[in-house]
């Protein structure tokens, strides 16, 4: 049976706005059906808008046409041409009508007065025609030619500076600039190019179907008020039956006679109730629902693809050095989502500026026909309505200003309340064993952030109302008294009809509404300016990451050596000195006491331009001299200290790292790899013996399960065997450099000696270099004294020799056997 639900999943079905998971439709290059959302939008306003006495038939004609443009992509000054062309009837008749008025003769003057009408007819649309060909192409125009180019930009300047006073011009250049820091210019203008064209063509239509809306909306209100009319007009006969009645006499007069044959004032007026419903208001309100919800839909694509932009794809770009830069800002505590959140706030601040523009574009044509009936009362009329509307425009940008200031400093401290309260809740185990003021000492951290944000917004939400509270006391008893009095005047002089009040009243306020852009989107603006300085300091945290602060290492392809020459470092208080180090294919110890500067010197391995992945030098990293560096191979890989897995995932596709929206296509490739993993890990005695039968049938299962945090479930021993999976063993060969960075410590010693003798058969042609401290080798519960960081490392069946730090210096010694 077909249910509501089903009813609802049949109009709304899921659907997407990006242009990669769109599995059905072909002709998409910019957005999800971006063909076929166009063809809709423009088929719908050409048969919407039509001119006097068009025929169905001409409207469906010209529909299919500029429907057959739209859906093959014919550049946008075809379709304006096309669509201007579709008028070609009403131009003519129009012309014809105008240079008919004086002709006499039926024969010569005929003939000639055609030949004129057609000739300015044609060359109207070449002329158009032109122009929209131009401004499609101006570089071959304008660049071409100096002075040309120079006369363009200055006529350009003066009218963007002289428009600006009124239109937010400067605002929307500001806005445009910082999107084309973000996404390349060429696919943000077809995109951007594509969604005007679908806006314009679904708002235009829209609002030209609403002004026959509000006429037969007002001719409904104007017949209730006839009503009155007519029952006054019939006042007599009720006043004298009234009488009757009073005296007790029921007497028939002649006026309760004509009474009874009365029909119901109301009785027209009620019966009109249902065709208005059925024929006028439903619909309207289905055309508005369904292509106004089209139009939002080409609108989220749009802005979810610079969301996307912004959030994902530019900032895991640059081989991770923005995602970095992001996280470790010192500038700001804002995080991805709110710096993508501050770029919808520009986009759609913009949009529905234009948006707004669009649909008011019909009713706006009337405006002229008004100035041209009554001139001297929009010449009264409108110095008195800029006046009100610039007052208002001081009172709420001030306060704007002020919300908007505020509304940062909220921002900043949620972000800052969001990490405190995450990194809080991952240590709350630590926080409680750290002792009780600790947990006190964090409650009072969490209060205060929170006492702060309530109280900032409280100020916010107090200053919003009242800013919102005082424009609408603007807008409906100032503003509107006086388009009152502008309707008055030309219902006055018979100008217009008592059905046209709502339209251009309607029209009127669109006016000033366009005129005074700039003041009336007053807060929207100023919202988009913090936004805008919020992506300007995220591009300049995104330009400093580029400067990647790498060493300049040679890879030498005919010798398997590392070589260091001439390299000194500093790290907080260590500082190393390597006059000449050269270590051949073996294993490595790397021993030295706490802060002597081992990590330091992976990360400067690691910090190789010539690596395949390189890791940039940290800031605390100051290199006093670079010498030179050679690698045997671009391969390098580190196994840090902390390891990482994502949330919510399998553990088969992070560590293969699959592509989560491709997947492994083939099955039984997938099993295959499955199973490498398992042995793999199985070879390292993942599971404990006494774990190992209950095991052995869930341990594939748990590696293609997705889990909140796999990864928290296991132990540090387990952590290690499976990043030494990851990085090492599932790969065909080993890494030409291995740094291991004390991923031994938590091993037992089974488990330590297993991944030991695996690591010395795999890794036999590479260098491994392994963080080693002279206290593993101690029992349990004893320390290493000075005598044993200095003394002789154990070979253990392992180790080949022995890198030692000690005094500032890297000396080469052999192990003990």
């Amino acid at each position: 049976m077909f249910s509501m639900e089903d009813f609802v999943h049949f109009v709304f079905p899921p659907l997407t706005t990006h242009l990669k998971h769109v599995q059905n439709d072909h002709t998409s290059s910019l957005f999800p059906y971006d063909g076929l959302i166009a063809v809709a939008a423009v088929t719908y306003c050409r048969y919407t808008v039509k001119y006097n006495n068009e025929s169905r038939a001409s409207r469906l004609f010209w529909s299919a046409v500029l429907g057959y443009l739209a859906y093959n992509r014919y550049d946008y000054w075809i379709h304006a041409l096309a669509y201007l062309f579709s008028f070609a009837v009403y131009f003519y008749e129009k012309a014809n009508a105008f240079f008919a008025n004086g002709s006499k003769s039926k024969a010569i003057d005929d003939v000639n007065r055609q030949v004129k009408v057609l000739s300015i007819v044609g060359s109207f649309y070449l002329l158009v025609g032109h122009v929209m060909y131009s401004l499609s192409y101006p570089d071959g125009i304008i660049s071409g030619n100096a002075l040309v180019l120079k006369f363009y930009t200055f006529v350009c300047v003066k009218f963007m500076d002289g428009v600006g006073y009124l239109m937010p011009i400067k605002e929307f250049k500001a806005a445009h600039d910082i999107m084309t820091e973000f996404i390349d210019p060429t696919e943000l203008y077809a995109k951007a190019k594509h969604l005007l064209f679908v806006t314009f063509h679904i708002q235009v239509g829209m609002g030209y179907l609403g002004i026959e809306f509000l006429r037969a909306e007002q001719g409904r209100k104007n017949q209730l008020v006839k009503i009155e009319e007519e029952v006054k007009k019939n006042g007599a006969g009720t006043d004298s039956n009234n009488a009757v009645k009073m005296n007790g006499t029921k007497k028939k007069t002649k006026s309760t006679e004509k009474e009874t044959k009365q029909k119901d004032a109301s009785e027209k007026f009620r019966k009109g109730a249902g065709p208005f419903i059925f024929f006028v208001a439903l619909p309207y309100m289905m055309q508005i629902v369904f292509y106004g919800g089209m139009n939002m839909y080409a609108f989220h694509c749009f802005r979810d693809d610079i969301h996307r932009a912004i959030r994902l794809n530019d900032l895991f770009a640059n081989n991770g050095a923005r995602f970095v830069a992001t996280a470790t800002s010192k500038e700001s505590n804002l995080s991805p989502d709110a710096y993508a959140s501050n770029s919808e706030t520009v986009v759609t601040t913009v949009y529905d500026m234009f948006n707004r523009n669009l649909f008011s574009l019909p009713k706006l044509m009337l405006i002229p026909g008004i100035i041209a009936k009554q001139p001297m009362m929009v010449v009264q009329i409108t110095p008195m309505i800029l006046f009100s509307d610039w007052l208002k425009s001081v009172i709420v940008a001030a306060i704007t200003t002020e919300v908007e200031r505020v509304n940062k400093e909220v921002k900043d401290l949620e972000s800052m309340r969001t990490k405190v309260e995450q990194y809080d809740l991952k240590n709350s185990e630590l926080i409680q064993r750290s002792g009780y003021e600790s947990v006190i000492f964090t409650e009072r951290k969490w209060i205060d952030l929170t006492e702060q944000i309530q109280d900032k917004k409280a100020r916010t939400s107090l200053m919003t109302r009242s800013k919102n509270f005082y424009s609408g006391l603007q807008r409906h008893f100032v503003m509107m008294a006086l388009v009152d009095c502008a309707l008055a005047k030309l219902i006055a002089v018979g100008k217009i009809f008592a059905v046209d009040i709502f339209v251009y009243a309607r029209a009127i306020e669109d006016m000033i509404n366009f005129v005074l852009m700039k003041s009336r989107a007053e807060s929207e603006l100023a919202s988009m300016e913090s936004s805008i300085k919020v992506l300007r300091e995220l591009k300049d945290i995104w330009d400093a990451s580029e400067e990647r602060n790498l060493l300049d290492c040679e890879v030498q392809d005919m010798s398997n050596e590392l070589s260091i020459k001439g390299l000194t470092y500093t790290r907080g208080s260590a500082s190393v000195n390597i006059e000449k180090m050269t270590l051949k294919p073996g294993i490595y110890a790397l021993t030295g006491a706490n802060g002597s500067g081992k990590s330091t010197l992976f990360r400067l391995l690691m910090g190789c331009r010539s690596n395949y992945e390189s890791v940039d030098l940290h800031s605390s990293i100051v290199l006093n001299s670079r010498g030179s560096l050679s690698m045997p191979s671009s391969d390098v890989v580190e196994i840090t200290q902390n390891f990482y897995f994502p949330l919510f995932s399998t553990p088969f596709d992070w560590i293969y790292n699959v592509d989560i929206f491709e997947g492994v296509a083939d099955a039984s490739m997938k099993e295959s790899m499955t199973k490498k993993l398992e042995a793999e890990l199985k070879s390292l005695k993942f599971y404990p013996e006494t774990q190992l039968e209950s095991s052995e049938s869930t341990l594939m299962a748990d590696l293609t399960s997705e889990k909140e945090d796999w990864f928290s479930d296991l132990s540090g021993g387990q952590k290690s065997k499976v990043e030494l999976v990851r990085k090492v063993f599932l790969a065909d060969q080993c890494p030409g450099v291995l740094l291991v960075d004390e991923t031994f410590a938590p091993l037992d010693p089974e488990s330590k000696n297993l991944c030991m003798q695996k690591i010395k058969e795999f890794c036999k042609e590479s260098i491994v270099i392994v963080i080693y401290h002279a206290d593993v080798k101690m029992a349990e519960g004893e320390e290493a004294s000075t005598e044993d960081l200095g003394a002789c490392v154990e070979s253990s069946n392992f180790f080949d020799s022995n890198i030692h730090v000690e005094d500032g210096a890297l000396s080469l010694r052999p192990v003990c056997s």
